[in-house]
């Protein structure tokens, strides 16, 4: 035990101790524009997921305690009402210049019961610094608290800058940490996230 206790130590001795530059130290007393993009989605980020990403301020804000990001409910924070939700009326994140996508898909949609098309129910928040802030080399340190509840998925993720292999996930992400909101024994689902 003591000798490969030794190896051990004796390799880690042999790794370079980096001097790392600093790219980013976010403290959240403010939301900066220069460094964070919000994006604006109807989509769910492809992953089923049924949250509209917006810039609305109930959505995502900072205070005293930092960044929070908050789900609120569609039919609570919009004019849309329940059964517009489900069927006959048209969001459109293009004609108001507000969708963040390029893809039409991602930023307008109809709802129809039938086809089952749904507006997304709950509207919460989505920030990047792509265009900002990257890194190619180092290390990444987050603290974060992360949220409990039904159906909530909070991640923190890095994402490539450039979609070289294509949008996502064709380039690839890394995932610094995913958080399922659903208690163990919740009987439909979403347990497998944590």
């Amino acid at each position: 035990m003591g000798v490969a206790g030794y190896i051990c130590f004796a390799a880690t001795q042999s790794v370079p101790k980096h001097d790392y530059c600093l790219i980013l130290d976010e403290d959240f007393k403010t939301l900066d524009p220069n460094v964070w993009n919000h994006e604006v989605q109807i989509d769910g980020y492809g992953t089923g997921s049924f949250d509209w990403t917006t810039t609305d301020p109930k959505n995502s804000f900072v205070d005293a305690e930092g960044l929070h990001i908050v789900p609120t409910l569609t039919n609570q924070s919009t004019p849309i009402t329940n059964e517009q939700i489900s069927h006959g009326f048209t969001v459109n994140l293009t004609a108001d210049g507000s969708c963040t996508s390029t893809s039409p898909f991602n930023c307008v949609i109809h709802s129809n019961n039938t086809l089952g098309y749904t507006i997304p129910p709950v509207r919460s928040a989505r920030l990047n610094t792509k265009g900002k802030k990257t890194i190619r080399y180092g290390k990444v340190e987050i603290t974060a608290k992360m949220p409990e509840g039904d159906w909530l998925w909070p991640a923190l993720w890095l994402v490539p800058q450039d979609d070289a292999y294509g949008v996502w996930p064709r380039s690839g992400e890394i995932d610094i940490a995913e958080v399922r909101g659903n208690a163990p024994g919740y009987p439909l689902g979403g347990r497998d996230t944590r």
